[in-house]
């Protein structure tokens, strides 16, 4: 059975706490080029989901099933695992017939975490331009350990994230070029300049329909999208690079998921604007583009 959209509270603000993961018969994973692949964005999307679900809850006691539970389902292990500070992700391993790699970073998760997507003011980039400091001081937090280890493989490397999990995966390609980067629910993260970084380096934006947290920081302080726009629109359309003017028209009309939800209680639930972002209903989506 599909996954089933969400737009409680819950399933934007805990999304780890979802025990069904990969729902679908998932499609094989393409290595043969770095082009953009729904089903690579489906993989992507649902181990960006997956990476909030915690080992264990407050009360120190082991949530089951565990993230190498779930992962082992579907032939994949998750081979490091690293959090420092407010900054957490892992890095997921495919070593079957076709061999493949996954960095994958976690997006908000605590009161730090939002303290980090605050820290707007542009810092310097050492490959060029200037970035949204909070996120720069996020990914410095663990990217020692993570270049290291990505230094020792040799097949094929994914990055990806959402939200902010999204914005550290950017910064993580513009310092060592991936496979490919595919983005859920981004934010901006840095200005025009460090956007050249991107100009040989495959980047993909995936943004649903209403997504509030993709129009921050703001433009008019400096910041701009890096990455060809695969825009999830009212009517579950996938489009590829369309204009503003076209996403624009198309936030103004409301989303067929609102009568396709697991919730019934509309005047209970976030805003649209808010429960686009939540990382189950990117997931939902992609799995009906295939």
């Amino acid at each position: 059975m599909s996954t089933e959209f969400d737009n409680s509270w819950s399933a934007l603000l805990n999304p780890g706490r979802a025990t069904q993961y990969f729902n679908i018969d998932y499609p094989r994973l393409s290595l043969d080029t770095s082009a953009y692949s729904n089903s690579t964005a489906l993989w992507l999307a649902e181990l960006s989901r997956l990476i909030y679900r915690k080992d264990k809850n407050k009360k120190n006691k082991l949530i089951i099933p565990n993230r190498s539970e779930i992962l082992k389902k579907v032939a994949l292990q998750e081979t490091r695992y690293f959090s420092q500070g407010n900054t957490a992700g892992a890095i997921v391993e495919y070593q079957q017939a076709v061999q493949f790699a996954v960095l994958v970073f976690c997006g908000t998760q605590e009161s730090q975490g939002w303290f980090t997507n605050l820290n707007t003011l542009p810092t310097r980039w050492p490959e060029g331009g200037r970035v949204h400091r909070g996120f720069k001081k996020a990914l410095e937090n663990v990217w020692p350990a993570v270049e290291t280890y990505l230094s020792t493989l040799k097949v094929p490397v994914f990055y990806t994230g959402h939200s902010l999990g999204a914005a550290l995966a950017t910064l993580a390609a513009a310092r060592r070029p991936p496979q490919a980067l595919y983005t859920f629910g981004t934010p901006r993260v840095g200005d025009a300049e460090f956007s050249k970084i991107f100009e040989n380096i495959k980047a993909y934006r995936i943004v649903n329909h209403r997504d509030l947290i993709v129009t921050v920081p703001l433009a008019a302080l400096g910041f701009c999208h890096v990455g060809e726009l695969h825009y999830l629109a009212h009517d579950n359309k996938m489009l590829v690079k369309p204009n503003e003017e076209v996403v624009v028209a198309d936030r103004k009309k409301a989303d067929f998921t609102l009568q396709n939800s697991v919730n019934h209680s509309r005047w209970l639930d976030p805003p649209e604007c808010l429960s686009d972002h939540a990382p189950i209903n990117y997931v939902a989506h992609l799995e009906r583009q295939l």
